[in-house]
């Protein structure tokens, strides 16, 4: 059987961590904006703004990688994947196991969170290396003395 390396111990629980704090940016930016907006446009910018920060947060902190245009292309498919296996879990839980409704949302969301994770560094890691020079090489990452001086590539 495989074992799990240091690095994607630490990765995933920088990535749980990034979660956290994302949950708290979403909700503050949703609870600031609902007081003016509608409450579906606060709630699209504040999902907006979470995942971009989640993305950033991923790609400097998790993976230690510069962020690229293919990787933020792709990393909304963690999301995705997230959301439409954890709704599957949670009516599964519901429906088939007689498990209480906030039960079920909690055990869904830890059920799914390992294959968030792999698809949120996959989208990182994918776009790392571009389709031109180096490609299927991960862009160095930055020693932790050093600051990232690229935002994002040129792809």
């Amino acid at each position: 059987m495989r074992t799990v390396s240091a690095a994607t111990v630490r990765q995933f629980a920088v990535f749980a961590l990034i979660g956290l704090v994302n949950t708290a940016v979403y909700y503050a930016v949703y609870a600031t904006l609902n007081i003016w907006w509608p409450y579906l446009a606060a709630h699209a910018v504040g999902y907006t703004v979470s995942v971009l920060g989640s993305f950033l947060l991923n790609s400097y902190l998790m993976v230690r990688t510069r962020p690229t245009w293919r990787g933020l292309a792709r990393y909304p498919l963690s999301g995705a994947v997230n959301l439409v296996g954890s709704g599957v879990l949670l009516h599964l839980g519901v429906s088939r196991l007689g498990m209480d409704e906030n039960i079920a949302a909690l055990a869904a969301g830890v059920a799914v969170t390992p294959l968030s994770f792999l698809l949120a560094r996959w989208a990182i890691t994918s776009g790392a290396g571009g389709g031109r020079r180096g490609a299927g090489r991960e862009r160095p990452a930055p020693s932790p003395a050093e600051p990232v001086r690229e935002a994002a590539s040129r792809e």
